[in-house]
């Protein structure tokens, strides 16, 4: 079934569908690697994610809903029994995402940088560079089919 999807899409829309794969995989790592545990006292431990702190974790938050939107519509798109109206080309729809996409994972990454990550793993920023990539990756596609197909 995952080679009849693809065969379907163009190299732009696989670009799309795997960056937005891909930042949903960054914002998984994000959540792994971006905790650290400290012993308060030697009686209990306390469990800080820096990853998902304070405003930095509702931009992650939105931008995993986006990134998950654009693979969404991408297989609506191209799924079969659907015959769905769409309000405006799927092409500047899946820009908007994408770009919607792309600014919240900069945005995350902005945030954690001015939250003051003191002791913040370092495997933390992989993880951002994976989402942040997802969303540039979904952008590019995006952009690159928008060029590419004229808009009526």
């Amino acid at each position: 079934m995952v080679n009849e999807i693809l065969a379907k899409l163009n190299q732009n829309e696989k670009l799309i569908g795997g960056g937005g794969i891909v930042a949903v995989v960054g914002w998984i790592l994000g959540l792994v690697l971006g905790t650290r545990s400290e012993g308060v006292a030697g009686i209990y431990s306390v469990s800080i994610n820096y990853f998902s702190w304070g405003t930095a974790g509702l931009m992650a938050g939105l931008g995993l809903v986006a990134a998950i939107a654009g693979v969404v519509v991408l297989y609506l798109k191209i799924a079969p029994n659907m015959n769905i109206t769409w309000p405006m080309p799927v092409v500047q729809i899946l820009l908007g995402i994408s770009v919607a996409t792309l600014a919240l994972t900069v945005l995350t990454v902005l945030f954690q940088l001015t939250n003051g990550l003191d002791g913040a793993p370092i495997l933390m920023f992989v993880a951002d560079v994976v989402f942040v990539g997802g969303g540039a990756a979904m952008a590019y596609g995006a952009y690159m089919e928008y060029q590419a197909k004229p808009v009526v």
